[in-house]
């Protein structure tokens, strides 16, 4: 019955995304930040579901490329979670670390469609996004350490629940 709290901390991501003012300099994912807890605590099958259904709900929600955040949320889902047995997941450096490569790799790939869809390359555009690599790195960074701690302590409460602890 504990397990039912995931979908609800997800909804919980998804509308404080959606409803919480991003100042220029400081901007967040916590759709994007909950899937990479969620994938590192539960594996690439249940991180990549989580990432297709955050993703889809992420897509219909906002004005943007309809598909990529499907796309790269799944992605991020699997990877994360199959390299879940590979790293020192409680090592807050690597999730630090981690999570700035997955912004700063999101945001080049955002970039390269916002070319495409461009029909060209404008240096307003290049500026436009360097600020915005900027500050999706500092607020996920910022924001994965919480989260992170959070879902830790969600998933050893589930696992009270199931007798597995």
């Amino acid at each position: 019955m504990r397990k039912l709290i995931w979908p609800v901390l997800f909804l919980l991501c998804l509308s404080l995304q959606m409803s919480l003012p991003q100042a220029g300099w400081l901007r967040f994912d916590l759709p994007l930040l909950f899937v990479y807890c969620y994938a590192m605590l539960n594996g690439m099958v249940a991180g990549a579901a989580a990432g297709f259904i955050t993703g889809l709900i992420q897509d219909i929600l906002t004005g943007g490329i309809f598909g990529f955040h499907i796309l790269t949320r799944t992605l991020i889902g699997y990877y994360v979670g199959l390299t879940k047995e590979k790293v020192f997941k409680d090592s807050m450096f690597y999730n630090i670390v981690a999570v700035g490569a997955i912004t700063l790799l999101l945001r080049c790939c955002y970039f390269l469609v916002q070319l495409v869809l461009a029909k060209g390359f404008s240096f307003l555009l290049l500026e436009q996004a360097l600020q915005e690599v900027v500050a999706y790195c500092l607020g996920n960074i910022i924001f994965v350490i919480p989260l992170y701690l959070l879902a830790e302590k969600v998933q050893k409460w589930i696992e009270i629940d199931d007798g597995l602890h």
